[in-house]
């Protein structure tokens, strides 16, 4: 719901400050005082068109703020604890800026979050009943058709999903006899590749030792010499590393048993020597494995060759050979069997058609009866609201098309997402005149109060928070008027109503009462506009009603205002 509004230079407003109820709110004053500005006002800041002529004389722009409650069923801002704040600004010279919490936004964006936020109705645009593609939505929430429309879109995406991977079948049919032949010798050569992941840098580190055999060799014998060698084959013919570290190991360990003290030398001593005769057997086990291989030489080589010049073929990794093997594979399958494939795909695609066909005829039917509900509860609460002779009907008639994938009884029919029907709300305000659609109504009283009456019955169903009318006792007075306000009062109960009046029974109903008047403040006109206390709304419930504040007019407001 709206929580407060905050308009600045618009029109003959100056500045105004107004916190709204989130029940019946209700605006009074006399016939051209600008109750409709601050209407307009709202429209602004919800996406409306308009023009520099806005803006306050003498000023260089004008603004509008909405604060929105958190609690409003909002799909454009998810949950949040936060107020929604929406805002915009009209230069004098036609510029318009806008913003939705505090960040710059298109004249779009505000459109569409104000859509989903506040329902105007009157001599406006922005009526989502008047939207036909929300007619369908509204009928079937309110006629709880979840389970039929449901089965309808999975069929409907089932049988999207089918026509998707027999289109791309037929056009990898249409492929060349030698492109076939080109994937034929692709999936034979990868194929015998056997190409594994992980092989090249396997190979490559081969590759290097098989290099440098000789080297690897010759270096590992050396280290083996002079770590343990026998003397004989080192660069010289002194004792090995480990054969001196052994005898003074032995020293060592002598010595340890005339002193104490030097028994964790000796003990690191021994340590050392175990290491390194475990190194010198690991030299010398490796240089025996290092041998020289010519053939292998040739077979690794050979085989990165052959890895690169795949590369240049197939993809510049291993993995994206593999995967481009598997889908040469999967294309060349659909090649060689792609008839019979295509066969089945039909055979499916046209059992879910009949099965589309059968599904929406179901989902019609029971759309058929709704509607006959929904528009008897419309014309019903029409009578209530002064509309004796109204006739409301809501529309649901098949979609045709003629390539549509629906025949029924020889026609063709249009199937999508939610079936094959097509649903507008249509009315006939008087006696002799046709049924047109809900956006054709001339008067606004008129528009007004089949939005109540569509609002009272689809208030369950209706998601929109917020419901502004203008001019909905235009034509009315009496018992109707009395009606219309109590329509009002228990519309609020369901969602925020902020309503433009000029009779008292309607306005008694009002949970927060807001008084606009046009005053000339200095030398400036000024629209204002404050909400009135328990003793205000007497005495403007006796103006309304005669026009004098007399202690008869007072008492009959008390009256009103007590029933």
């Amino acid at each position: 719901m709206i929580e407060a509004i905050s308009i600045r230079n618009i029109a003959l407003i100056d500045e105004l400050d107004l916190e709204l109820s989130p029940g019946l709110n209700i605006f009074t004053g006399e016939t051209g005082a600008g109750k409709s500005v601050i209407l307009k006002s709202i429209g602004l800041v919800l996406g409306e068109r308009t023009s520099s002529d806005i803006v306050r004389e003498g000023t260089d722009a004008a603004s509008v703020e909405i604060g929105v409650s958190p609690n409003s069923q909002l799909s454009p801002i998810g949950e949040t604890d936060d107020t929604l704040v929406l805002s915009r600004q009209i230069s004098s010279s036609g510029r318009s800026r806008c913003r939705i919490n505090g960040e710059l936004a298109n004249l779009k964006q505000l459109e569409e979050l104000g859509a989903d936020l506040v329902d105007i109705h009157g001599q406006h645009e922005h009526q989502s009943l008047f939207r036909i593609e929300t007619h369908l939505e509204l009928l079937d929430d309110f006629g709880e058709t979840d389970t039929e429309r449901h089965q309808v879109s999975e069929n409907y995406h089932n049988l999207l999903d089918l026509q998707r991977e027999l289109d791309s079948l037929l056009h990898t049919l249409k492929t060349s006899e030698r492109e076939k032949e080109l994937l034929q010798f692709e999936v034979k050569e990868l194929t015998s590749a056997n190409l594994q992941e992980g092989e090249e840098e396997k190979l490559t580190e081969e590759l290097s030792i098989l290099n440098n055999a000789e080297e690897l060799f010759e270096s590992a014998n050396n280290v083996y010499e002079q770590l343990d060698g026998d003397g004989q084959g080192g660069l010289n013919s002194s004792l090995s590393v480990v054969q001196n570290l052994r005898d003074s190991a032995k020293t060592f360990a002598r010595l340890s048993e005339l002193d104490g003290s030097l028994l964790e030398l000796s003990e690191r001593i021994d340590s050392s020597l175990y290491e390194l005769e475990d190194i010198a057997t690991q030299v010398h086990q490796y240089a025996e494995t290092i041998e020289f291989n010519p053939a292998r030489l040739s077979e690794v080589t050979d085989r990165l060759d052959l890895i690169t010049k795949f590369k240049r073929r197939y993809g510049d990794t291993i993995s994206e050979m593999i995967k481009y093997q598997d889908e040469a594979e999967h294309k060349l399958e659909n090649l060689e069997l792609g008839s019979e494939k295509i066969d089945e795909l039909q055979e499916r695609i046209r059992e879910m058609k009949l099965k589309a066909r059968d599904l929406c005829i179901v989902l019609s039917g029971k759309r058929k009866q709704v509607a006959e509900r929904l528009s008897a509860l419309v014309e019903k609460e029409l009578r209530e609201l002064g509309m004796e002779k109204a006739e409301f009907h809501t529309s649901v008639e098949p979609h045709e098309d003629e390539n549509g994938i629906l025949l029924i009884d020889d026609k063709r029919y249009a199937y999508r997402e939610h079936g094959m029907d097509k649903v507008e709300f249509l009315i006939a305000p008087n006696v002799g005149s046709e049924l047109r659609p809900l956006a054709r109504i001339a008067s606004g009283g008129e528009i007004s109060r089949v939005m109540l009456a569509l609002k009272t019955v689809l208030v369950q169903v209706d998601s929109i928070p917020t419901v502004l009318f203008d001019e909905i006792d235009s034509g009315i007075g009496g018992k109707i008027a009395d009606v219309v306000g109590k329509k009002l009062k228990e519309l609020s109960q369901s969602a925020q109503v902020i309503c433009i009046t000029h009779l008292p029974q309607i306005a008694r109903f009002a949970d927060r009462h807001f008084l606009v008047e046009k005053d000339v403040i200095g030398e400036r006109t000024l629209i204002t506009a404050k909400p009135l206390t328990d003793a205000e709304r007497v005495t403007e419930i006796a103006r309304m009603h005669g026009g004098k504040e007399t202690e008869v007019g007072l008492a009959h407001a008390r009256e009103l205002l007590n029933a």
